[in-house]
């Protein structure tokens, strides 16, 4: 998949069952167009289509590698890898149809987060780069439906092809120059493909390569993550020879201080001498997991996807402003009927007059978006009647002079308290966090009456405040999350952020009393329960941790397999081997793949030998 580009003009267009909304990106062989998929009873998913360029179309060789990439991601269906619903042909052009993501690549996340000095942290790193690893090792091990291996080699593991959803999703794309085994349009030798500073140096050189050329390539990106700068730099013909000689300054003389573990893991995967480097990208996510858990590194996806919509907050705004567009246009064109509605509506709107039968679409339209800013309207008008029949004992000409008064300030100030309610919502919505919270104070400020209904939105702008100060300024995020709470004792992300924030600076008895009080406030959240397991372990407070992880595998969460590896780690630390063991076991049929199970579980099983 191409980088994303900004959105150019476009009118959408039908395409067989598709509908091409814009054209987001355009690379040497093929452009990229944000899609809807339609279908039966309103059916509607948005999708991205990949066309291969018309002009190329008589190419037979081109042709043939487009189809060749679409039957190889075809069978790629992982968590981890974009994922490919339709191939064919239209019209004499060629699309695939996948999955959409919203998101930026590495390349643009490195770019923006030196932009705002907001470098992703070791702990962001790993799960990246673990994440990176399952997706490889899915597709190094993928067999054909006679369960022969394919022996796919993806050789353009790069920031551009490494992609992040702003949910927090670690997706590789563009499986392009990607080749199994068993076809027949191998590479010819001495032919390189890839961007060169990526590659491995035996891949750099024109051999035979694979899967562990793909490893080299990911422990390029993690060196480049944690340094911040190229691992080779300088033009494609001046740093070939750097390497296929796998020369650079290696990371234990860039970065000081990171695990010991980390720098035997980049020994490993930068290793030249391929009998030296990881032989499997399993191996090295399970030396990934050991690291993290050992150094008590703890990622999530929701943890990054806060980190992604922090980097970029206004991207997101002036994207989902895009969508909305595009949908609109995808309604008016819906039918002959309802373009001459529209064209009606748009010559009555030019005498700014609106006619009932109008309204409903109107509403229809905001109520989502500005369903809470109608409430508080109606609140500030409830203050001028209410004010209307207080204080009876007031003469009849006193009380009407006294309420046309108020009436009079409270009808002034309500445009102004509308205005800033709505801005503050919209800024809320698309995570402009401190302007939103400057809002609502404003408005609380000015209008009392109204504290009780801007608590809510109000907490909620602290809390998104404090996500993005987490991390450099945790004293101002531990204020901003007490504010949050004492404005809105309820809520449960307020609360569950302050115990992370306690725990990320060891506080733990403070953060064990935190998460006590998310408990109550939701007993359901398996997070809390997890969070209060690990400070337990930590503590070497076992039987304690064994009964929290105990409770998330109860409420079956989607990391299953993880809280009951933990489980097992727990029981066996207290002499429960069967029950470990037990647990084990179970994580390994919730996730096959969770090579740190698998190992424990040999472990206490007494064999050496490796899964």
């Amino acid at each position: 998949m191409a980088r994303y580009a900004h959105m150019t003009s476009f009118e959408p267009v039908k395409f067989g069952k598709y509908l091409l909304l814009d054209r987001i990106a355009v690379g040497g062989m093929a452009e990229l167009y944000r899609a809807m998929m339609t279908g039966a009873e309103g059916f509607e998913k948005l999708i991205a289509i990949k066309k291969l360029l018309s002009h190329l179309t008589t190419q037979e060789n081109l042709v043939n590698a487009f189809v060749e990439e679409a039957k190889l991601a075809a069978l790629l269906q992982h968590q981890n890898i974009v994922q490919i619903y339709d191939f064919g042909s239209m019209d004499g052009d060629y699309f695939i149809a996948m999955e959409h993501l919203f998101g930026k690549d590495l390349r643009l996340i490195a770019d923006k987060s030196e932009e705002k000095g907001r470098p992703l942290s070791l702990e962001y790193v790993l799960y990246i780069a673990s994440r990176v690893c399952e997706g490889l090792d899915y597709a190094h091990h993928l067999k054909d439906l006679e369960g022969n291996p394919l022996h796919i080699i993806h050789r353009d593991i790069s920031p551009p092809n490494i992609f992040i959803t702003y949910e927090g999703e670690v997706k590789i794309v563009d499986f392009g120059i990607a080749k199994a085994a068993t076809q027949n349009t191998a590479t010819v030798e001495g032919v390189i493909k890839g961007k060169v500073s990526y590659m491995s140096p035996e891949q750099a050189g024109g051999e035979s390569i694979d899967q562990r050329s793909d490893i080299f390539s990911t422990g390029i990106i993690i060196y480049e993550m944690l340094t911040g700068r190229r691992m080779f730099e300088g033009e494609p013909l001046q740093i070939l020879p750097k390497v296929c000689e796998a020369e650079f300054e290696p990371l234990d003389q860039v970065v000081k201080d990171l695990p010991p573990e980390l720098y035997e893991i980049q020994r490993r995967a930068l290793a030249k001498d391929l009998d030296q480097r990881y032989q499997s990208s399993g191996e090295m996510l399970s030396d990934l997991e050991e690291c993290m858990h050992k150094n008590d590194l703890r990622a999530t996806a929701r943890g990054l996807s806060q980190y992604m919509r922090t980097l970029f907050e206004e991207e997101i705004a002036a994207e989902e402003g895009a969508l909305r567009e595009t949908a609109q246009i995808q309604s008016v064109d819906e039918s002959e009927a309802a373009l001459e509605t529209i064209a009606l509506q748009t010559k009555r709107e030019k005498t700014n007059v609106l006619s009932a039968k109008e309204l409903p679409g109107r509403e229809k339209a905001s109520k989502a978006k500005y369903g809470a800013i109608a409430v508080f309207a109606l609140v500030v008008i409830g203050v001028v009647f209410a004010l209307q029949f207080q204080e009876g004992s007031v003469s009849p000409v006193e009380k009407s002079s006294r309420t046309s008064v108020l009436e009079r300030d409270v009808v002034q100030s309500m445009p102004v308290v509308t205005e800033k309610l709505e801005a503050g919502m919209r800024a809320l919505e698309e995570d402009g966090y401190a302007k939103a919270v400057a809002l609502f104070e404003e408005v609380m400020a000015q209008e009392p009456a109204l504290t009780k209904e801007v608590l809510g939105p109000y907490a909620r702008a602290l809390v998104g405040q404090a996500s993005m100060l987490a991390e450099n300024s945790p004293s101002q995020a531990e204020s901003l999350l007490l504010k949050a709470i004492k404005s809105d004792p309820k809520s449960v992300q307020a609360h569950f952020q302050l115990g992370q924030l306690y725990v990320k600076q060891k506080e733990f008895t403070r953060a064990i009393g935190v998460y006590q009080s998310v408990a109550k406030l939701d007993p359901q959240f398996p997070e809390t329960y997890f969070n209060l397991a690990y400070i337990y372990a930590v503590k070497k407070e076992y039987a304690k941790a064994e009964e929290m992880y105990g409770r998330v595998v109860e409420l079956a969460p989607p990391y299953m397999d993880e809280a009951l590896y933990n489980l097992a780690l727990v029981q066996e630390r207290q002499g429960k081997r069967a029950e470990s063991m037990k647990n084990l076991e179970k994580a390994l049929e919730v996730n096959p793949n969770n090579e740190m199970a698998k190992k424990y579980l040999l472990r206490l099983k007494g064999n050496s030998g490796k899964s």
